[in-house]
């Protein structure tokens, strides 16, 4: 990555190369950035920075700090080839490492910003929609049980005609919470301009740049590389859970007393329901 900056930096504007000058020099304190942050750092804009990304060949900021998570912290070294012939117990180790390159990669790539304005949304809003398909609908299925507990109106929906209706009764009072790898689902970008079109506030956890990506008033990005193959686990379910327990932790700081409350009824509840015979 430092290569490519060098290689680049007579090419960019005076601004462009503040920021190159700044990354080159701490790449570590770029991957633990925010786009705000880093543009204050290098006294520049922060349409400035995602220029430079651009001028790199990324799509935005977001991708620039997987790229130097790969290039300096070696995460993506990590990464281990599983096939037909793999002796298990070899199996199970590379997918202990393939998890822990892509948790590590996101770790690097992590919008905390973006966190705390989607848990903001969803602690003052009336009523949270989680949709998403396939290895996300058990995503969204997860966080809706996490912000049960601490928000308003939670359910999680994976068929499609039940999210186009519920998009259809929702307004500025409540929050659609769309999870997808790719950002490229149709049905769901469909569902989440319906959403946008009612009036609610739209949280995407997807690949930035991607249509999902377009629909969203909130993005928590996560570029994820996925690997196809028959015999390798699915990271970008992994590392869309973890950034789910990150958003519902943050919801729960950013609660006021009433969820507090709530949580405490629950637990009542429970208890009684225990001790009767």
């Amino acid at each position: 990555m430092r290569e490519r900056i060098a290689h680049l930096l007579d090419r960019l504007s005076p601004a462009e190369r503040k920021v190159a000058e700044l990354v080159s020099a701490d790449p570590g304190g770029t991957m633990n950035a925010t786009l705000a942050t880093l543009a204050r750092s290098a006294g520049v804009s922060e349409p400035t920075v995602v220029r430079f990304c651009r001028s790199l060949g990324l799509e935005g900021f977001a991708d620039l700090r997987l790229a130097l998570a790969r290039s300096e912290g070696g995460g993506a070294r990590m990464h281990r080839r599983i096939g037909p012939g793999t002796p298990v117990p070899e199996a199970a180790g590379a997918v202990f490492d393939t998890a822990i390159a892509a948790l590590t990669e996101a770790r690097a790539a992590l919008d905390a910003a973006a966190i705390e304005r989607a848990a903001l949304a969803l602690v003052r809003a009336a009523r949270v929609e989680i949709w998403g398909f396939g290895a996300s609908a058990a995503v969204a299925e997860d966080l809706a049980h996490k912000l049960f507990r601490v928000c308003r109106g939670v359910v999680a929906r994976h068929d499609p005609h039940m999210q186009a209706m519920a998009a259809a009764t929702l307004d500025g009072d409540a929050v659609a919470l769309c999870v997808s790898h790719t950002g490229r689902s149709r049905e769901l970008v469909e569902v989440a301009a319906l959403a946008a079109a009612s009036g609610a506030t739209v949280i995407a956890i997807t690949r930035p740049a991607s249509p999902l990506a377009a629909q969203a008033t909130l993005l928590i990005p996560c570029a994820v590389e996925e690997n196809t193959e028959l015999h390798t686990p699915m990271v970008s379910r992994l590392v869309h859970l973890v950034l789910g327990d990150a958003l519902a932790v943050a919801a729960a700081l950013l609660s006021p007393p009433a969820a507090e409350e709530r949580l405490g009824r629950m637990k009542a509840a429970l208890r009684l329901r225990r001790t009767d015979p």
